[in-house]
């Protein structure tokens, strides 16, 4: 687990969800982040040296945070909805089909497209060009 937290906070949430840290063996926090000078926090997985990086992933509603290494990262919408919020079922679905991928950079750079927002300033212009324009018309139509 690597999140851009206090410790105070993170293992509260994480001793909750995994009591006795049988699913999660290792945690990361804001120390172990680096520090834009913006005050923004980005998690850079060489702190990780001693893994491989075909088999992790970022899961983060903020992309700016998985930015050292984009490929690994998968962008989640921020829970909002309670009972209506389905994101984390979509994740699940994810994460089981990266489950016999050899190198998950490879499934995510296919399935994101990740590498293309580098290349746009703005951001409609991306949505366009990655989902259509009827997608940024019903955007536009919801604001």
């Amino acid at each position: 687990m690597f999140t851009a937290s206090h410790p105070c906070y993170a293992n509260v949430v994480m001793d909750y969800l995994d009591p006795g840290s049988r699913m999660v063996s290792h945690r990361l926090y804001r120390e172990n982040c680096w520090q834009t000078e913006q005050g923004v926090y980005v998690k850079d997985l060489r702190v990780l040296s001693n893994r491989n990086l075909s088999e992790i992933v970022l899961v983060d509603n903020a992309a700016y945070s998985y930015f050292f290494q984009l490929e690994n990262g998968i962008p989640i919408i921020p829970y909002y909805e309670g009972k209506n919020d389905y994101e984390l079922k979509h994740l699940l679905e994810y994460l089981l089909q990266l489950a016999d991928c050899k190198d998950v950079r490879e499934f995510n750079r296919r399935h994101f497209k990740l590498e293309r927002y580098l290349a746009y300033s703005n951001p409609e212009d991306l949505v366009k060009e990655l989902y259509g324009e009827w997608v940024t018309d019903k955007i536009n139509r919801a604001n």
